[in-house]
């Protein structure tokens, strides 16, 4: 019967269409707006883990924030050395084990000059395996060339990176670092040009080569992480006989060369030498792909578990923390758009608050009546709350349908950009919207909201008034 009576009294005032429809306004609104934000977000996620970032990165504790570019403080902007992933042979092993990690690849990084004939470039440059690196990086196309084998030197560009330098595959470029007065040059040759599936100016930053240059470049030890490196019986016979203090204990200056023993060397023996130098243990990164990226977060907090209890000097985090600042100056324009957005919402919902408000406060005389009949203050409440929920009820559920509708004639609309920031900021070159269940129901839970705290107020005010006082309109 209650019920009946405040659905009854609803549709017989006019007011209550106009705070339906005022409040079911500012839910499709609030809707839509999540819609583009989670879209966007999704967008720019799925294009730096797709890119370069993977699900989790595994990266040495340091005393600093470290990105997959190296030390990006604020106050120094530059790269650092960077520590070694320690142990890595163990972390690896645990890894690639784990049933949740789906795939694995490591990474050094480093920064230097890269020069071509015609410009010389600041530059990021990752150190990885070719193949496993692009096996793990989906959105990374090859148009030209090939990537280079385990081993092999080589470097692998953007197409409008090498656009830029002017350089095409088989061309020599070079890594320069200056130290003081000195510095370190390493020649590669481009043996790839690739492009992702975004364009995105951050990924043309980086620069794709063999793990041996960067360690070179960077001056950083290369450790093998062979437990045995076995040889043949003659090799193995030649390096136990070998007597150093012998061999040099009756040399003399001479001119004349000087005649040994032929040494075949096999080509099993070549494999090994190769295999003890690709094996390494120094890398400074270990990126990761996960079997369910929606369990990602999880994840990381069982893997720094694991971690800790092992003494391993490392840490997992997430994609963004492994994006460095650039990611993060995104997430922070972001987050300002959407306050932007959110404080005009809250203007709107501030007028349905008081409107809402009125309507109660129009009801004094109303109330009185009821009261000087026999109705109880109980009674009253609860009348005026189903009458407020029931109208926000509505308008929540009519914001939601409308909301769900607009979301979708925005991404019909196919809204593209041009802009290089606006793409980064959107995570892709046309607007989509994406509707999801926490987001209709973070929106419908306003709308209750809304309707509660409306009419708290004033029905408190109201129903302390004198019933002879509430009938003649007084307060």
């Amino acid at each position: 019967m209650l019920l009946y009576l405040a659905f009854k009294n609803i549709i017989s005032k006019k007011s209550s269409f106009v705070i339906i429809l005022f409040i079911a306004f500012a839910v499709m609104l609030l809707v839509i707006t999540n819609a583009v934000f989670d879209s966007t977000e999704q967008g720019v996620q799925e294009t730096f883990v797709s890119s370069f970032t993977g699900d989790i990165v595994i990266r040495p504790e340091y005393k600093s924030p470290l990105s997959l570019f190296g030390d990006e403080t604020p106050v120094t902007g530059s790269l650092t050395e960077l520590p070694k992933l320690i142990p890595y042979d163990e972390i690896y092993s645990f890894l690639s084990e784990h049933p949740s990690i789906n795939n694995l690849v490591p990474q050094v990084s480093g920064m230097a000059v890269l020069e071509s004939d015609s410009e010389d470039t600041k530059c990021y440059m990752f150190g990885v395996p070719a193949s496993k690196y692009l096996e793990l990086m989906s959105s990374i196309r090859l148009i030209e060339g090939n990537a280079w084998a385990d081993g092999e030197k080589g470097i692998m560009l953007s197409k409008p990176y090498a656009e830029k330098l002017k350089v095409k595959i088989g061309d020599t470029l070079q890594f320069e670092i200056s130290e003081g007065f000195s510095s370190r040059i390493r020649s590669v040759p481009l043996t790839a040009i690739y492009e992702y599936s975004v364009d995105n100016a951050i990924l043309d930053k980086i620069v794709l080569t063999n793990p041996e240059t960067v360690r070179a470049i960077m001056d950083m030890s290369d450790l093998s992480s062979a437990d045995k490196v076995e040889f043949s019986d003659d090799i193995e016979k030649m390096l136990t006989d070998f007597d150093l203090e012998s061999f040099f204990s009756d040399a003399e200056d001479t001119s004349e060369g000087i005649t040994t023993d032929e040494i075949t060397v096999s080509s099993e023996d070549i494999a090994a030498l190769e295999n003890s130098y690709t094996n390494s243990s120094s890398w400074n990164f270990l990126i990761c792909r996960a079997d369910n990226p929606k369990k990602v977060k999880k994840l990381i907090k069982s893997l720094n578990k694991t971690f800790k209890e092992n003494d391993w000097p490392c840490e997992a985090v997430n994609w963004r923390s492994s994006a460095g600042n650039t990611a993060f100056y995104l997430y922070v324009l972001r987050l300002i758009l959407n306050i932007g957005i959110i404080i005009i919402l809250g203007a709107g919902f501030i007028v349905v608050n008081n409107t809402l408000v009125i309507n109660v406060l129009d009801r004094i005389r109303e109330i009185g009546t009821m009261r000087a009949i026999g109705a109880n203050k109980r009674y009253i409440t609860k009348e005026c709350a189903s009458e407020t929920l029931i109208m926000a009820f509505i308008a929540g559920i009519s914001g939601c349908i409308l909301g769900i509708i607009g979301s979708h004639v925005v991404s019909s609309m196919h809204i593209t950009f041009s802009n290089s920031f606006i793409v980064q900021l959107f995570g892709g070159t046309v607007l989509q919207t994406s509707v999801s269940l926490q987001n209709l129901l973070g929106a419908f839970s306003l709308s209750i909201f809304i309707g509660l705290i409306a009419w708290i107020y004033p029905l408190i005010n109201a129903i302390r008034v004198n019933p002879v006082e509430a009938m003649q309109g007084a307060k």
